[in-house]
């Protein structure tokens, strides 16, 4: 028996516990009832407790690690923080987890008056394909078309403006022009000038974490990067990107092929209120690492795995 108790004493505590935990009665009226004072009721409940009659479980429905995703918002100040347990690291059932789940965050904290941004990203496409039923205003894309058709900006934004039955400002536009004057030429075309000029009314936005060590980005594998290129970017330190905005392995940003590209800037996506970036899987560590220490990104969705090397810091 707990604690050499006898079965009164137990069935006692258990009774009190239960009517005030269960039953939702206040000390007072268990104390009223039972012909002691408030404080012996109080000490009893503190008995139950620590005798183990009365034990607690705090447990979150579905894959939410709440333990962790608390521990990662303080650890990096971040507004969010949400991490998933997903069964394994490989990148397409982590990508759909964590599609699932983004898209259940992104109900949650957008609305009608929100102007949604999103990037491209395989993550992304599972987002989109996720929501089934979402309301928001309008939804922006922050990059050009990078990837496969199936992850592009476009696609993810036609997607999520469907089912939101929102307006859509697309960017039929490469993520990276063959020069800085090619990219000038598409920035003055009306339909991309109106896109780009949404940027700073976007109010929330979510954004894809590219890795460049190791390579797992749209980016890193753009025809628009040439190999000498990429690899003086390596040099300088790039580990990550988030649309084409590069960063090292410090968090800081290396602006050298900017111009270049159609997209939202560091100084755009730092205008924007609430950036959640979307990353996870064995080979995105340093990049969600890097896109942290940036500052760009304020909230988090990821994987558990993930999720705890970074608490290793």
């Amino acid at each position: 028996m707990a604690s050499g108790m006898g079965p009164d004493e137990l069935v006692r505590l258990a009774h009190i516990a239960r009517q005030h935990f269960v039953a939702g009665k206040t000390r007072i009226e268990i104390a009223e009832e039972l012909g002691l004072s408030r404080f012996k009721v109080g000490r009893l409940l503190d008995d139950a407790i620590s005798s183990g009659i009365v034990r607690f479980e705090i447990a979150v429905p579905g894959p939410i690690d709440d333990e962790r995703s608390s521990a990662l918002q303080r650890q990096y100040a971040l507004k969010r923080a949400v991490v998933v347990r997903t069964p394994t690291e490989l990148p397409d059932a982590v990508q759909e987890q964590l599609g699932r789940v983004g898209a259940d965050l992104l109900r949650e904290i957008a609305g009608p008056d929100d102007i949604l941004g999103l990037t491209a990203g395989r993550t992304l496409n599972q987002l989109g394909q996720a929501l089934t039923s979402f309301a928001i205003g309008e939804v922006v894309q922050l990059a050009g078309v990078a990837g496969p058709v199936q992850a592009t900006g476009v696609e993810v934004i036609r997607r999520v403006s469907t089912v939101a039955h929102g307006r859509a400002w697309t960017l039929y536009a490469p993520l990276i022009a063959s020069d800085i004057g090619a990219a000038e030429a598409i920035r003055r075309q009306h339909d991309v000038a109106q896109t780009l000029r949404q940027f700073d009314r976007v109010t929330v936005a979510v954004v894809a974490i590219g890795s460049w060590d190791p390579p797992d980005s749209q980016f890193y594998d753009n025809l628009g990067i040439t190999p000498a290129r990429r690899n003086a970017l390596e040099d300088k330190g790039v580990v990550a990107d988030i649309g084409a905005i590069l960063i090292d392995g410090q968090g800081r940003v290396v602006d050298d092929v900017q111009q270049q590209c159609i997209s939202i800037d560091a100084a755009g996506l730092r205008r924007i209120p609430e950036v959640v970036g979307i990353a996870g899987g064995g080979r995105k560590t340093g990049a969600v690492r890097a896109a942290l220490a940036s500052g760009l990104i304020n909230s988090l969705v990821t994987d558990s795995a993930l999720a705890a090397r970074l608490l290793e810091e």
